[in-house]
């Protein structure tokens, strides 16, 4: 019998329960029995265009007197079966329904549409990149005929090799048009730009984009792909699908930590590809992780390690080069105290690499001065992630009608493109609120309920305004209101910022504001995201802490904040305490705290020497660059000779996360582990150990053999991380969970998934939480000057390992400056002009680009782009200036 929310069927004599609205496909999965399709995937809306999956369908016949089933003389329901097959993709399932799937019928129907595809598909299978792992393959086997009736004269010809953009090519003979790709683009990736054109055997897949096949995630397509008509130009023709050895790993490209595989063949990477984590990305990389990763291989890696001999770095033994660096660091704690010497270490490096980092500094040097705060990670930090991170177990992949998803300064589909399909999907697969909140217009705008656009620079006055507003009308969770400190005094200091208030300062209306808290307060579930174009401001962060505790989206699942951070490891640097206040575990530093990057990178500075590890301050300042040429000496863990490096006194060769095991930290406190996939270039050692070496010549005794012993030591010492031993970051995951991605849905690995481990905030446990309030800056004032510069990240930026992937070189933004159209008419320029940009002293100039989408009075200049000109007009951890834009201009010109 059925229950309000389940059906039970019976599929080739095997009764089924399963819950309403399930489909065909899906309810025969459940028990076993393989429906072979092309055009279905779970991930997308059901279409039935391929007709693979026909079945025999029949529901029980109803008596219109009675209501009832009527009955044979076995006292069974009588089945009444459609005259004609049905697709199951898209046909939902119902009470006592019989689906006959192996019959007689169904099977020549399958073999009927199987001999249709073939009639032009070409016979390259030796050839095909998809062959070895291809439904249509795999399929014609199993289904298909033997022999054509199709006379071969007749074959459709099409382009063999046709360039959908820079990095898909298609082979339109191939194509079945099951439409997945333009599906995926429309549903998934929400950039609508391939299209089916003409129609029957003429129809194929077209680009109408410019450049071609402009999207962020097209390389998915390739993997939904049934067959080899899509394939990526880095590994077409480059190896057969059984000739691989694939590794789980990581991505580091940014904070999400999207899980993938290591493809390799030979010591080499031929491809990346994704890992399904439902809980992360998914089955989805985006184009940045799958191509980005060809700085492995770059014949400009370190291989040696270098001294500095007069003006040239030369190739020396790791003995004499970590001799030389434990003897001068002796030497200038000596002589001028351990506090002349400092580390800054990037959030590219593991949690292993940099919780040895910043032990080495404090129990061998004897110092605090470690920080990982430079680069893009100088823009914005977070440490609200310690008390009001979502919860344990939060999954936006699931979240739906029941949740409020307030995006707070962060472009989404630029700083974390999975997430943003992750957030769009919520809103527009499940019906999630999403209210974008942003000084300028984003993609996720369009797949927003609610759109708050407020001035550069006025984030952390509208989010305290929709603290005012929780404050004011009684919204306050009154479960959470025993826990929480300091509430009275908060809401005295809230009291001016009124709708109408903040109106002013923000541009936001006092009704949009009003309605945003009472949307976000109301909702069972609400999530904060905050990125970026927020900025790295303590008034935004206790302003969004406080929303989160006082409307009770804190502690549980699928609640809590989120900080866009920018880099694969930025929350563990803070989690290992790689800051000069805090140690391991966000506990506070005992006695002085240490110098901060940017006070070390300060010229005067007290600090003599630097070991930096994975970061290039010479390149993100010239007041940085000056700070390193007043040291006495500098040393450099690193891939490549960057400008950093080529300023050091010692360079020591560092390993690639392909090259080494460990594990990162994202963005929603998940650890997770990845494994070595290809050997190391040369004599390149992996961070941890270079940093263990260094600690042993300078006389510490310590007993770290791999990274996993270091992990041990972590989870001895840091109770945040006290569940993540290496077996519980590797343990394999649930049979459901390993068996819900189906073959023919693409090719997304689920061979040894490990799905990570997160830490517990303070919310989630009983203890009392302080409220916050720090008055917010006044943002500036466009009287101030002509424009107001906003600095956003995008994702192909000049990063040094982007630079080293010759691949995406056509997709690197080069500097310029963004203006609206009536901006540019107002200044009397177009796209390619140029013009300067000023503030103070110091001017830049820039080739122009018109977007007719952006508000007037805004003038964009990326971050983090070749020459760093953002950088240069705020300083590398500046959010938004006035600025003067003019007309013309030459070369950068600096004051």
């Amino acid at each position: 019998m059925s229950d309000n929310s389940n059906v039970t069927l019976t599929i080739d004599g095997q009764q089924v329960t399963v819950p309403k609205g399930t489909l065909v496909v899906e309810a025969a999965r459940k028990i076993g029995i393989e429906i072979p399709v092309f055009c279905y995937h779970d991930k997308l809306e059901p279409v039935g265009m391929c007709r693979m999956c026909l079945v025999e369908v029949g529901t029980p016949v109803i008596n219109r007197e009675t209501g009832k089933p009527e009955l044979d003389e076995q006292g069974q329901p009588v089945i009444r079966f459609f005259p004609k097959p049905m697709t199951a993709c898209n046909t939902v399932v119902s009470d006592g329904m019989v689906v006959k799937v192996n019959s007689e019928s169904a099977l020549a129907d399958r073999k009927a549409v199987l001999e249709f595809i073939l009639t032009s598909h070409p016979l390259d299978c030796p050839v095909c990149d998809k062959g070895g792992e291809c439904p249509l393959q795999d399929l014609t086997i199993r289904h298909g005929p033997g022999v054509s009736r199709f006379d071969y004269e007749d074959k459709q010809h099409f382009p063999k090799r046709y360039p959908l953009g820079d990095l898909i090519v298609l082979d339109m003979e191939r194509c079945i048009i099951c439409a997945r790709c333009v599906r995926f683009q429309n549903e998934i990736a929400h950039d609508p730009v391939l299209a089916i054109e003409e129609r029957g055997r003429n129809a194929h897949i077209v680009s109408y984009s410019n450049p071609g096949f402009d999207s962020h995630y097209s390389g998915n397509t390739t993997d939904i792909c049934p067959v080899g008509a899509l394939t990526t130009r880095d590994f077409r023709f480059g190896a057969r699908a059984w000739e691989l050895t694939n590794y789980p790993s990581v991505c580091n490209h940014c904070g999400v930590g999207c899980n993938t595989v290591l493809s390799t063949r030979l010591g080499k990477i031929k491809r990346i590809m994704p890992r399904q984590n439902e809980a992360v990305n998914e089955i989805w990389i985006c184009d940045k992780g799958r191509f980005g990763h060809h700085f492995n291989g770059s014949p400009r890696r370190l291989t040696a390690p270098l001294v500095r001999q007069g003006d040239e770095l030369v190739e020396t033994t790791w003995d004499d080069a970590l001799r030389r660096v434990a003897e001068k660091f002796a030497a200038i704690k000596q002589t001028a105290g351990p506090d002349a010497l400092g580390g800054i270490a990037g959030a590219r490096l593991s949690n292993e690499d940099l919780y040895l980092f910043q032990k080495f500094f404090r129990e061998v040097i004897g110092t605090n001065n470690v920080d990982h705060r430079v680069g893009l990670n100088a823009a914005l930090e977070d440490e609200t992630a310690y008390t009001v991170g979502v919860g344990c177990d939060t999954d936006l992949g699931r979240v739906g009608r029941d949740t409020t998803i307030l995006v707070l300064g962060a472009d989404l589909d630029e700083e974390a493109p999975i997430l943003y399909l992750r957030v769009a999907g919520a809103a527009s697969k499940r019906g999630a609120h999403v209210i974008n909140a942003g000084a300028r217009r984003t993609k996720l705008d369009g797949q927003a309920q609610t759109v708050l656009r407020y001035r550069c620079g006025s984030a952390a006055h509208l989010a305290w305004g929709l603290v005012a507003e929780v404050l004011a009308h009684g919204l306050v969770n009154q479960d959470w209101a025993a826990r929480l400190e300091g509430l009275a005094d908060l809401q005295k200091a809230v009291q001016a910022y009124t709708p109408e208030k903040v109106a002013a300062t923000t541009g936001v209306p006092a009704e949009a504001i009003s309605a945003a808290a009472k949307a976000f307060a109301g909702a069972e579930n609400g999530i904060i995201l905050f990125g970026l174009e927020a900025g790295s401001d303590p008034s935004l962060r206790a302003a969004v802490e406080a929303l989160a505790l006082l409307t009770g989206h804190a502690g549980r699942p699928d609640n809590g904040v989120i900080a866009v951070l920018p880099h694969a490891n930025s929350r563990g640097a803070a989690d290992m305490g790689v800051l000069p206040h805090r140690l391991p575990g966000y506990r506070p530093v005992e006695g002085q705290a240490g110098l901060s990057a940017a006070e070390m990178l300060t010229p005067g500075s007290p600090v003599k020497g630097l070991l930096i590890a994975a970061a290039d301050p010479a390149a993100d300042s010239d007041t940085w660059r000056a700070a390193l040429e007043q040291l006495d000496f500098l040393v450099v863990q690193e891939l490549f000779l960057t400008e950093t490096a080529r300023m050091a006194d010692v360079v020591l060769p560092a390993r690639g996360v392909a090259e080494r095991d460990g594990s990162f930290t994202n963005l929603e406190r998940r650890v997770q582990a990845f494994d070595p996939g290809v050997p190391a270039p040369g004599q390149a050692w992996a961070d941890w150990l270079i940093i263990s070496a260094l600690a042993g010549m300078m006389g510490a005794d310590w007993p770290y053999a791999s990274a996993d012993g270091v992990m041990a030591e972590i989870t001895r010492s840091v109770p945040l991380y006290q569940g993540m031993a290496f077996e519980n970051l590797v343990a394999p995951i649930t049979l459901e969970r390993r068996t819900s991605h189906y073959i023919y849905e693409g090719m997304s690995f689920t061979a040894d998934i490990r799905e990570g481990v997160q830490w517990p905030t303070l919310a989630e446990g009983d203890a009392s939480l302080p409220l916050r309030f720090v008055a917010p800056a006044d943002p500036p004032a466009a009287d101030d000057g002509d424009f107001i510069l906003a600095a956003p990240r995008v994702l192909y930026d000049a990063g040094r390992l982007l630079a080293e992937a010759e691949l995406v070189q056509p997709r690197l933004h080069r500097p310029e400056a963004v203006l609206s159209a009536g901006d540019a008419a107002r200044l009397g320029v177009q796209t390619g002009d140029t013009v300067t940009v000023s503030r103070g002293d110091v001017s830049v100039s820039l080739p122009v680009r018109v977007d007719r989408k952006l508000e007037t009075g805004i003038v964009l200049v990326a971050r983090n782009l070749e020459g760093r000109p953002a950088e240069k007009l705020l300083g590398p951890a500046g959010l938004v200036a006035a600025v003067q834009v003019e007309k013309g201009g030459g070369m950068k010109a600096e004051g």
